[in-house]
Order: C-alpha cells, then sequence, then structure tokens
C-alpha cells in the first residue's frame, strides 16, 4: 500500500512540475546574456556566411521568440504562444544543423533561391512578368533546391551527431503543434467542438502555456550550449538551463489526454492508472527489472492498457495494438542499449544534460 502511495505521489509530482512555476528571473537573464556574447558576428558576410554564422542568426531569433512567447503567455494568449513555440523549435533544429553540418548555407541558400521564385510567382498571373524572366532572375541568385524539410533535418542531426534530443523533440512536439495549432486540419477544426458536440468560438487550448514558455527557453539553452561548444567555450551554464526548462515539459497529447481524462474519466479509476503510469515508467528504466520475464513485453503492454483503459473505454479493439508494439520495441532497445555519458553537451537523451 506504501509502494502504491509513493507511486501516485510521484506521478502526480511529475505532472505538477510541468504546470507549477519555475521562478528563473535571474538565472534568464545571465543565460540570454552570455548567449547574447556567443554572437561574434557583427557584420554579414554574406556569401562567404560559415555554418556557425548562420548559427548565430538562429540565435538571435530564438532570443527574440523568447520574449514574444513570454509576453503571449502572460496575457493569456495562449493561441499565440503555441504557434510561436512552434517557431521557436524550428528554429533550433536549423540552428543545430547550422552548428553541426558542413555545407548548411549551400543548402539553406538552395532552398531560399527556390522560395524567392515561388514568392514572386504571382507576378506571371497579374501579367507583370513572364516566366521566363521570373525563372531567369531566380537561376541568378544560384542553385535551386528543395524546402527545407525540419523532420530530416532533426533525423540527420540525431544519425550523423547523436542529438537524441532534436528528433524526440521533432516528434513529440513539433508535429503535435502542428497538428493542434498551426495548420488547419481534422485536429485544428474539431478543438471548436465541446465533449458534449456543441460548438464554441474560441477553441480549446489542448496544451499549456507554461510548456509553450519552456520550450522556448530549452530550445535557447540547447541552441546556446552547442554554439559555445563548437566555439570552445563552456557549454554546461546553458545546459542546466536547458534541462531545467525541458524537464518539465509536458507534451500536448499528454495534456490533450489528461484535459479529456479530467472531463470524461471515473475518478475512482484514477489511482490505478497513476500506479500503471509509475510501474510501466520503472520497467521501462530498468529499476524494477531483475530478471527479463519470458514475455518482455507483458509488464509494459499491460502498464499502457491500463492506463489507457478509464481514458478511452469505448475505442475499437486493436486500436493501440501497433503504436505500443512500436513502443515496446523502443523500450526494449533503450534497456539493451549503451550507457549514457552524463558528460556529453549533445543530450544523447531527452532531457538529460551534464
Amino acid at each position: 500500500m506504501l509502494d502504491d502511495m509513493n507511486a501516485e505521489r510521484t506521478v502526480s509530482w511529475q505532472f505538477l512540475r510541468g504546470v507549477l512555476p519555475y521562478p528563473d528571473l535571474r538565472r534568464r537573464w545571465l543565460v540570454r546574456r552570455r548567449a547574447l556574447k556567443l554572437v561574434t558576428c557583427k557584420q554579414w558576410p554574406g556569401r562567404d556566411a560559415t555554418g556557425m554564422e548562420a548559427a548565430q542568426l538562429a540565435l538571435l531569433r530564438l532570443l527574440w521568440l523568447q520574449q514574444l512567447i513570454r509576453s503571449a503567455a502572460s496575457e493569456r494568449r495562449g493561441e499565440d504562444a503555441a504557434l510561436l513555440s512552434r517557431a521557436s523549435l524550428e528554429t533550433c533544429i536549423v540552428g543545430l544543423y547550422c552548428v553541426h553540418s558542413g555545407d548548411a548555407i549551400a543548402h539553406l541558400s538552395a532552398a531560399n533561391h527556390g522560395a524567392a521564385g515561388r514568392i514572386v510567382s504571382y507576378l506571371n498571373d497579374a501579367g507583370l512578368g513572364s516566366t521566363a524572366a521570373i525563372d531567369s532572375a531566380v537561376e541568378a541568385l544560384g542553385e535551386v533546391g528543395p524546402d527545407l524539410n525540419i523532420r530530416d533535418l532533426a533525423q540527420w542531426l540525431e544519425r550523423e551527431h547523436d542529438l537524441v534530443v532534436a528528433a524526440w523533440l521533432y516528434q513529440a512536439y513539433y508535429v503535435p503543434l502542428s497538428h493542434l495549432f498551426t495548420h488547419s486540419y481534422a485536429f485544428a477544426l474539431m478543438r471548436h467542438v465541446r465533449p458534449d458536440g456543441s460548438l464554441r468560438r474560441s477553441p480549446g487550448f489542448p496544451w499549456t502555456r507554461r510548456s509553450a514558455v519552456r520550450m522556448a527557453d530549452g530550445c535557447v539553452g540547447l541552441l546556446a550550449a552547442n554554439i559555445a561548444h563548437r566555439a570552445g567555450r563552456a557549454p554546461q551554464p546553458f545546459l542546466r538551463y536547458a534541462t531545467a526548462h525541458l524537464d518539465r515539459l509536458l507534451t500536448p497529447a499528454f495534456v490533450f489526454t489528461v484535459k479529456g481524462a479530467l472531463k470524461s474519466a471515473p475518478w475512482r479509476k484514477m489511482p490505478a492508472a497513476l500506479r500503471a503510469i509509475s510501474d510501466t515508467r520503472s520497467y521501462s528504466d530498468g529499476a524494477s527489472r531483475v530478471e527479463a520475464p519470458a514475455q518482455p513485453h507483458a509488464p509494459v503492454h499491460d502498464g499502457l492498457a491500463s492506463f489507457l483503459d478509464p481514458w478511452i473505454p469505448e475505442a475499437p479493439d486493436g486500436l493501440f495494438t501497433q503504436p505500443m508494439t512500436e513502443y515496446l520495441a523502443d523500450v526494449l532497445a533503450e534497456m539493451n542499449g549503451p550507457a549514457y555519458d552524463a558528460q556529453q553537451p549533445r543530450y544523447r537523451r531527452p532531457g538529460t544534460a551534464g
């Protein structure tokens, strides 16, 4: 009984960490001041620019977005904060790519040239310029390439430089934020529908303003740490700052589930669900795994099923079979993988730093 109570407190505390304030005014001021000192490019060199100089531009944009997001959150403009948070994450991934890729400038320039042609393509429709003239002007800019694909950049950072956090942030935050806020797909449209089927003028907010702010703070620290590391400066202050905020992030999927559960799930099943989450997390971390069971997937599978059952009691059979199978494969791979080196400033695992 005591273990169950401790498990419930642990899970509850993890959730509370995500919603409670985290005062860091002085620390944030110091981090921003140190980050600005990393911007050593005072005059843009044009075609001679390096990836590190482009990363400094990304850092400047991140610092600006950080201010905008904090203003939006303080004024209770959750929608604005979420949209800006997605922009900050995108800027962070592009900045990390600029730090670690030797041909980042060529890649970004080619994508920029291709976008320039599309931006002025309306001139042809308006009869102000022919297609040939526009194409000729674009070719004069230089090599033309496809738009940047943020998923490809995140996967490249994970594959080539062990920046697991880039792919984790993309999958856990960038994709959900795109579907819930940026794109007017079904997810975003259904936010105007209440649980009882009635419509509302303002959409529901399936995230938290604090998480939007912490995303920007964490991205600033993460990019600044990588720039500092490449420049031969100490990344630890930035890593500690990034870790403090990324560890307090709540994913949109989790918040969406919890908010739905609080409205529809029976409260009497809440303790069992909390215990299932705690047991699943302990098993996946290897803390309670003394000897591998005959069916290693069983404990985690049962824990996930126990967690999902109260929230979605009428879910079709097999709805979560494939997602859980893939998750369990990742869990086992992680448990059998190499140990994490906490001294590496590259976030080999999300939310952990030296």
